[in-house]
């Protein structure tokens, strides 16, 4: 299993170490499809492919615009899922989630780029700027909703993920839906920062940033603790 959840889109991935085990599992099972799934139609997601395939040096990658529909994921040796609007990606992908969930576990390469990262998650966060009608995040980060949105998710990893956090103030929103009681822990990703989930269910910190765990506190607050790059968790 090569779980691997990236905090920000090809754009401001910039360590080869967040890609690296992704790409490693691919070659090691010898992957000639791998599917890019990306949001908006062909030309939109063949404009956009480039910038992930520069990330996957010497995979066969096939882009799967999502605007024309998904079709059978498990023609597909490793799954890519891009960014852009979470919103978009979870209702895309809303009938495949227990297919890719099923992949996954058989052993399937999974990469999750910011939307793609926030998706795979048990429950998704997949947007909003308020909780509770107050403001827990820059209105600019929304995704186009008001009020926190969690929704079911690929079912990969227990607790919901994050991105962007550092950069565009996220971690307030990841804080407040565990605070408020929608989510046990969330695990809020920097731009060019990864997590990756091995065959043994340890998690490691790749990148240059830091992943911010948020858990419950015996208050019934929320909890923040930072992992740093190379910190294998258990």
């Amino acid at each position: 299993m090569a779980i691997v959840l990236v905090g920000g889109g090809p754009d401001t991935t910039r360590s080869l170490s967040c890609l690296a085990p992704f790409v490693a599992a691919c070659r090691r099972r010898g992957a000639a499809r791998v599917g890019l799934l990306l949001a908006g139609d062909r030309a939109s997601a063949e404009h956009f492919a480039p910038e992930y395939r520069a990330l996957l040096p010497g995979l066969s990658v096939e882009v799967v615009p999502l605007a024309d529909g998904v079709g059978d994921v498990t023609r597909l040796d490793a799954v890519v899922v891009g960014g852009g609007p979470t919103p978009v990606y979870h209702d895309a992908l809303r009938d495949v989630l227990p297919v890719l969930r099923g992949m996954v576990a058989a052993g399937v390469p999974y990469l999750g780029f910011s939307a793609g990262a926030m998706v795979a998650a048990e429950l998704a966060l997949v947007g909003g700027y308020r909780a509770g009608g107050a403001e827990v995040c820059p209105v600019g980060w929304s995704e186009g909703l008001d009020e926190l949105t969690l929704r079911p998710g690929i079912g990969l990893v227990p607790w919901a993920v994050e991105v962007h956090a550092a950069q565009a103030g996220t971690l307030g929103r990841a804080v407040a839906a565990v605070a408020g009681g929608g989510a046990l822990s969330v695990v809020a990703l920097d731009e060019d920062t990864a997590l990756h989930i091995d065959d043994d269910g340890a998690r490691h910190v790749l990148g240059s940033g830091r992943a911010w765990w948020v858990t419950s506190d015996d208050a019934g607050g929320a909890r923040v603790d930072a992992t740093s790059p190379a910190v294998a968790r258990t």
